[in-house]
């Protein structure tokens, strides 16, 4: 059987916003903080000519913190994760948990199958069921 490879990107990301998730209020202090104190060359220039210091506040800061993509979509992550593992039952939370949340992940897919007492199939079919819901509530 051949993968789809753009099933398999979409795969992909959605097993690294799984795995983005428990860092995802560092993300997002981390981007506020590069909105607020945006990097600036230094001026070198010693001479005359014209200055091109901005004065204006508002033009320091191209992009504001409430229209920024990145944090709107680092929010919107957070919350859709969020929502799924609370739509979710108790063995399927550890599973993802287990297998991609957890900050040092140290089981197969037949490790948490006897950590839950199930077979590795329904394991497999929570697992899929799960990022189906979460690729839906993304809107993928």
């Amino acid at each position: 059987m051949e993968v789809n490879l753009l099933e398999r990107e979409i795969y992909n990301h959605l097993i690294k916003v799984l795995r983005d998730y428990p860092n995802i209020e560092r993300y997002v202090l981390d981007r506020e903080t590069e909105l607020r104190f945006p990097w600036r060359e230094s001026d070198n220039n010693v001479g005359g000519g014209k200055s091109n210091v901005m004065t204006n506040t508002s033009e320091l800061m191209a992009i504001t913190i409430a229209d920024d993509r990145r944090l709107t979509n680092l929010e919107r992550n957070k919350k859709v994760v969020e929502r799924c593992l609370g739509n979710a039952d108790e063995d399927t939370v550890v599973i993802i948990n287990e297998l991609y949340i957890k900050q040092h992940p140290t089981l197969t897919i037949q490790g948490v199958a006897q950590k839950l007492n199930l077979s590795v199939p329904s394991v497999k079919r929570r697992r899929q069921r799960f990022l189906e819901d979460l690729r839906e509530e993304l809107g993928w």
